[in-house]
């Protein structure tokens, strides 16, 4: 009639054993195909984010922001602080921002005034000293080596 029990056994345990090669070769590629896409997927990704890097150091470097556009970055902090009467007398006319450092209204003190008016004399003075110093010797080494007639 028919294949007997062990036969049919043997050809379902054969299938098995078909189908469990399979099924590791598949597993196996799409591994490896996993791995390849991760791969591919950090490099561009490390790619992109270093494009973007310079990208964006470029615009940096050539858009600068103006004066005028970082004072308008300030301002409206602190103008949001201000009572409603001084806001309203700003609006009605333009108004004057001066940045200094304070550099050219800074007086010295008394001590570095004082310093300031010596300091050229005691140079000068010390210069002159060594001078007539050096021209001293100068003077006397040349006496001594030229014979006197007398």
């Amino acid at each position: 009639m028919g294949a007997s029990a062990d036969e049919i056994d043997r050809q379902i345990n054969s299938t098995r054993d078909q189908i469990d090669a399979n099924l590791d070769v598949l597993e196996r590629r799409a591994a490896s195909g996993a791995r390849r896409v991760g791969v591919i997927a950090a490099a561009g990704l490390i790619v992109g984010l270093a494009v973007a890097g310079a990208g964006y150091l470029v615009y940096r470097k050539v858009k600068k922001p103006s004066l005028a556009d970082r004072l308008h970055e300030m301002l409206p902090d602190a103008i949001s602080d201000l009572p409603d009467d001084i806001k309203s007398r700003m609006k009605a006319r333009p108004f004057k921002v001066v940045i200094t450092d304070r550099s050219d209204e800074a007086s010295p003190g008394t001590w570095e005034s004082i310093g300031q008016r010596l300091a050229p004399t005691i140079v000068s003075s010390a210069v002159s000293a060594m001078m007539a110093q050096a021209m001293r010797r100068r003077r006397s080494g040349t006496e001594a080596a030229e014979p006197t007639n007398g």
